[in-house]
């Protein structure tokens, strides 16, 4: 859907996206008040702002993905500036820069001055929208995914206290008998980062189990998921603790304008797994450390792949028993 903004037709990331999904270019006037006229080219992934050539041509060699050249066009007198965007990857973006020019003209401002106008809030614009990385992508939804199981099974109140979250200590979830480490992976094997000699550390009088997850590429299956998707149904099951919801997410670097940038869609590789982070347990802890490194308070920041793919998996305590597959 689209809305209006000042002068300028303003459209949503979905709108957009449903115009580069489409099996022709489309046309339309971005503006009430200048002649502006915007194409949207699926099939070359460009945005093509067209607005009448008044001032000097401006100079763009600096951006790698604009161009702006002097042209006719077709069915319109005089000449026309025409601002070609590069928009693989960037689909919104490309357009917000086409709407941000154009706000700009409709105060009688040139092109030349429009670009330079928009290119910093685009900036201001791209620094706010930074996606998260894949690791952290996958991380998010390892949590989300046992979040979500969790408020079935014992409900929000405890489900919300229970999720540690991302500001916590070193442990995702606190459970009233024992505490878990989520780990997802994209990989074919159970191989996952540990990115502290803390983070698979028991509390004291508590066991921890590292609840192993895989997920692999889900396509246009029916039972794939995307980031934003997981958000959705977690915040639809919340109602009291909504704020602390939000403010977990928050802390994850989760950001609702960015939303858009999340596209693809997993499902689960294989069913999740809980181990017991015992004595046996291959884990590197600043205990470990302090046992063997000589002079270990030097040892600091330490991060390591973990493959638990061979290891003896158990069955998990409740409420996670239902989530984890069993003990063979």
């Amino acid at each position: 859907m689209s809305n209006e903004l000042g002068d300028v037709q303003h459209l949503t990331p979905e709108t957009v996206d449903a115009y580069f999904r489409a099996d022709a270019a489309t046309r339309f006037p971005l503006s009430h008040r200048v002649p502006a006229l915007l194409d949207i080219d699926p099939i070359y992934q460009r945005v093509i702002l067209y607005v009448p050539a008044v001032g000097e041509l401006p100079d763009v060699t600096a951006y790698e993905r604009i161009g702006v050249q002097r042209t006719t066009l077709a069915g319109f007198g005089g000449q026309w500036f025409r601002v070609d965007v590069d928009a693989e990857g960037m689909r919104y973006e490309a357009y917000l820069l086409a709407e941000s020019i154009v706000d700009q003209m409709q105060y009688g401002t040139t092109l030349r001055h429009a670009l330079s106008e928009a290119f910093e809030a685009l900036r201001e614009l791209l620094a706010k929208r930074k996606r998260l990385t894949e690791e952290k992508e996958a991380g998010l939804i390892g949590e989300l995914l046992v979040l979500s199981y969790v408020i079935d099974v014992i409900g929000e109140d405890s489900a919300m206290v229970a999720w540690l979250g991302p500001d916590a200590g070193e442990h995702d979830f606190g459970f009233e008998s024992f505490e878990a480490e989520v780990k997802t992976t994209r990989s074919e094997a159970r191989v996952h980062v540990i990115g502290s000699e803390t983070q698979l550390l028991p509390s004291p009088q508590r066991p921890l189990y590292l609840i192993s997850i895989q997920l692999t590429l889900a396509g246009k299956g029916q039972d794939g998921f995307t980031l934003p998707q997981l958000v959705d149904e977690v915040r639809g099951k919340t109602d009291r603790g909504v704020r602390l919801l939000e403010a977990r997410l928050s802390a994850a670097d989760w950001r609702d304008d960015a939303r858009d940038l999340y596209k693809t869609r997993f499902q689960y590789r294989s069913r999740p797994r809980a181990f017991l982070v015992d004595p046996g347990f291959p884990a590197i802890t600043r205990p470990r450390i302090d046992e063997v490194v000589p002079q270990p308070v030097h040892v600091s920041g330490v991060s390591y792949r973990l493959d638990v793919t061979d290891l003896p998996f158990v069955t998990a305590p409740e409420p996670l028993n239902g989530f984890c597959e069993g003990e063979a």
